[in-house]
């Protein structure tokens, strides 16, 4: 099993990816990468993000979710409508209703604030929660682990069975246009993936040896990145395997991170991915509509400050909501699935009383 702190690291990196590919792509569609050194970077670093974020979180929710299922098919489901059904309807209806009221305030054109799309046809970045939810449901129905004592948690046929969803599913989603059932496929690849790894014990590593590896990843995915910026499309063959990269990278630098002193509050990032996933539109939204106000439209400003924003006043929120104690109302709890490490930890005796607690969001 995939240790907490590589599922950590990594969401942390994840999260970092998905904010920073939404503040480049609105630059991207802006107009403002056109020519110059600098506007090429930006669009190799939008198509890194692009095919890193997503696909890592679905990794990484996959592996996590096998262990779910190990302890308890029937939590899964009932935290599911917590964890993702809720939050998934509430900020869907608080975004439209923001996008709504801009539109209506500066008279533009706004489509017509409709609740029954939200059954078949997800807006902005909460598609992402709509496919995690579908493929937790597959998950449900095709995974099917043996006990923990067992050293290899699936069966061949089982992981037979999934490897046969991952083609398939990687076939609907390179050779479709089908809107979100073709991202849903594409999300099922790298989760069903996640839920292949996790069947096998983890590999121990030594420090050294792992920051080696860390370091090639990213260096095999950096170079994959720059070469298929030129092909400009994120659903294709060859970006389905530089997310492979992008996720193989991942897990190693976020296994390194918590080594690295000065990189140890990145991992805090990953035990906040939930509030920073569904706020990061609106927040790198306010800095775009306020730098340009101010006449600012330099690419790399509103990239820095963008991100910076797109991370930070998520967090802000979250830690006032947690003081508040209306995290859980405003849907920022965690996923069933990225919980049931923390819930491994409870189930077991722990030499302190607050060990288990240390683990929670």
């Amino acid at each position: 099993m995939v240790k907490e702190e590589r599922i950590r690291g990594g969401l942390a990196i994840s999260i970092s990816a998905i904010v920073c590919a939404e503040v480049l792509q609105r630059i991207s569609d802006a107009g403002f990468l056109q020519d110059g050194h600098m506007a090429r970077l930006l669009k190799v670093l939008l198509y890194a993000a692009g095919t890193l974020g997503y696909p890592t979180a679905f990794f990484l929710l996959g592996v996590s979710t096998l262990a779910y299922l190990q302890r308890s098919r029937a939590r899964l489901l009932k935290s599911l409508a917590s964890t993702v059904l809720y939050p998934y309807l509430l900020w869907s209806i608080l975004q439209m209703a923001v996008q709504w009221l801009v539109a209506d305030y500066r008279d533009y054109p706004a489509r017509q604030f409709e609740l029954a799309r939200l059954a078949w046809a997800p807006i902005g970045q909460f598609w992402f929660l709509y496919a995690l939810f579908i493929c937790q449901i597959v998950a449900f129905i095709t995974v099917w682990p043996r006990p923990t004592t067992v050293r290899c948690a699936l069966t061949v046929a089982n992981r037979s069975l999934i490897v046969a969803m991952i083609l398939a599913s990687a076939t609907v989603a390179i050779r479709s246009h089908w809107g979100i059932v073709t991202m849903t496929c594409w999300g099922l690849v790298f989760f069903l993936a996640g839920v292949l790894l996790a069947s096998w014990p983890d590999r121990h590593e030594s420090h050294a040896s792992g920051v080696y590896v860390a370091l090639a990843g990213a260096i095999a995915f950096g170079a994959a990145a720059f070469m298929g910026q030129r092909f400009g499309h994120h659903l294709d063959l060859y970006s389905l395997l530089t997310s492979f990269l992008g996720v193989a990278a991942a897990l190693s630098v976020g296994r390194c991170l918590p080594i690295w002193r000065r990189s140890r509050w990145i991992v805090l990032i990953g035990l906040t991915w939930k509030p920073i996933y569904l706020m990061h539109v609106l927040a790198t939204a306010v800095v775009w509509n306020a730098l340009l106000a101010f006449g600012i439209g330099q690419p790399v400003v509103h990239f820095v400050l963008g991100s910076a924003v797109g991370l930070t006043l998520p967090i802000a929120i979250y830690v006032l909501a947690k003081r508040l104690r209306i995290a859980s109302w405003a849907g920022f709890a965690e996923t069933a699935a990225a919980r049931s490490e923390s819930v491994g930890s409870a189930d077991k005796p722990a030499p302190r009383a607050d060990k288990s607690a240390k683990s929670r969001v």
